[in-house]
């Protein structure tokens, strides 16, 4: 899940303290049985590696059944110039899966991007078009999404569950003009492609937000502090959009590309610059603690992590 700013990017920095959010997972979830199965892995922002091989090529179109565990433990990654990575955060390790080959325009590119329970990634792009991705290899088909739909041309995005212990999950996005506040929360039915406005949010700390879900099934945001350091990590109500619990996190600086996705108990926040890439950020909400933990030398401006990966069921 990502949002970009005016192209206009700043990197995350550590520090930060607890101020109420609830850990998602009290249980603390498992962290996963596995590594990743081959490809590059990038601990530190190095090259490119080879189109890994987390797994068999899946059902028709690269597809697969749902919580494959090949391919729904890991966070997805997706990047300003297409670029798709899978990120297992048990081992660090990056692994690249290939090039978006959408049937975008030339002048568009990815802003954000959530993943469902089958491992299939839905991307926006800057004009607004949705196209689904498959996370094995990066292959792309449009869909008949209509761009504009309640207003909503560029949005946040993240799949949660309906329920806890639940098998079904929606799409939650977030709407992102730059130009003011966010219109808010609505959803979209992945297989008639509607938007449904839910409703303003009750609290817009800044004009950029980017969302997760976890193990409760709750929805969470990360709203970007644009005018100075920092960001909230915030717990949103999913039929009200009312924002149900706020926690400030001291990391960050200006407009960023940015990127959100809950895994295994923790927050990870991906912010990054042309200039540097993206450094990935750790938010354990059960000490406080807010780490830079990694990073990678592309500038990251999607992540989605299926309501399948470890810890999240």
């Amino acid at each position: 899940m990502v949002l970009r700013s005016l192209f206009c990017f700043a990197l995350l920095t550590s520090c930060g303290a607890r101020t109420g959010l609830p850990s998602p997972d009290e249980g603390g979830g498992g962290q996963g049985t596995g590594a990743n199965g081959g490809g590059g892995s990038l601990p530190g922002g190095g090259g490119q590696g080879g189109a890994g091989g987390d797994g068999g090529t899946g059902g028709e179109g690269g597809f697969v059944p749902e919580c494959d565990p090949e391919t729904t433990q890991y966070i997805y990654l997706v990047t300003n110039d297409g670029e798709l990575y899978s990120y297992y955060p048990a081992t660090g390790a990056f692994t690249f899966r290939g090039f978006l080959d959408c049937p975008a325009s030339f002048d568009t590119s990815p802003f954000s991007m959530g993943v469902d329970r089958q491992g299939t990634a839905y991307v926006v792009y800057t004009d607004g078009n949705l196209y689904r991705v498959s996370t094995l290899d990066a292959s792309c088909e449009a869909t008949d999404f209509i761009p504009g739909q309640a207003g909503f041309f560029t949005f946040g995005m993240g799949f949660a569950l309906d329920e806890v212990g639940g098998t079904e999950d929606k799409l939650f996005v977030a709407e992102i003009s730059f130009n003011g506040p966010s219109l808010g929360l609505a959803t979209i039915d992945t297989e008639t492609l509607e938007l449904e406005y839910l409703g303003p949010f009750s609290e817009n700390p800044s004009d950029r937000i980017e969302m997760t879900s976890s193990s409760d099934g709750n929805l969470y945001g990360f709203f970007l502090n644009n005018v100075g350091t920092g960001g909230w990590v915030v717990e949103i109500d999913k039929t009200s959009a009312a924002i149900v619990e706020s926690t400030f996190i001291q990391a960050g600086s200006g407009p960023s590309a940015l990127a959100f996705a809950w895994w295994g108990g923790d927050y990870y926040v991906f912010t990054g610059n042309d200039d540097e890439g993206t450094n990935v950020t750790r938010y354990d909400p059960d000490t406080g603690s807010v780490n830079v933990i990694t990073s990678l030398g592309s500038v990251v401006v999607g992540a989605g992590v299926s309501t399948c990966a470890p810890g999240a069921l």
